[in-house]
């Protein structure tokens, strides 16, 4: 099939993608399952996190959601449920009366203290087995990673265009 697109394969890539898809899933489904234990989200934990520190530890709706990198919509959703778990509370700005800030409750703060340890001593284990070196050389191999993804996307910008011709 490769060979038909014209692609250059690197099997050993291939497997090493597929090894980092399933250590990646697997690692993110036990993380989730500790968040949830919490009556969390990833999401909701982000937002506890960023509301803690921020001024007056409030936010816009729309701060939040430019943070977080989601829409407005879907932050609205996961904001209404943490107003009715009692972690957030909304009440009409005192610099805009259009909008509604979003601030951290006593409760909100209260969990987010509960979990910290918890989120923390996670990344401890995760990667306890590694030396310090091997931590400085993961990092480094994830920089690289990260700065590789854009040829991603240049790879699904030139099948758009093979499809056009």
């Amino acid at each position: 099939m490769a060979d038909q697109l014209h692609l250059a394969v690197s099997p050993d890539a291939v497997h090493l993608f597929l090894d980092f898809q399933l250590a990646y899933r697997e690692v993110e489904k036990n993380y989730e399952s500790l968040v949830a234990s919490f009556d969390l989200s990833e999401s909701r934990f982000i937002i506890l996190m960023f509301l803690y520190y921020a001024d007056d530890k409030q936010l816009l709706p729309s701060e939040i959601a430019h943070k977080l990198g989601v829409t407005k919509p879907t932050i609205s959703k996961l904001l209404r449920g943490m107003e009715q778990q009692g972690l957030v509370s909304s009440h009409q700005s005192s610099t805009d009366k259009r909008v509604r800030d979003i601030q951290l409750t006593p409760a909100g703060e209260k969990l987010l203290r509960t979990f910290l340890p918890y989120n923390y001593r996670s990344s401890s284990l995760l990667f306890e087995d590694f030396t310090d070196e091997e931590k400085q050389q993961f990092a480094h191999l994830l920089r690289k990673l990260l700065k590789s993804k854009d040829k991603i996307q240049q790879l699904e910008e030139d099948y758009h265009e093979h499809r056009k011709n």
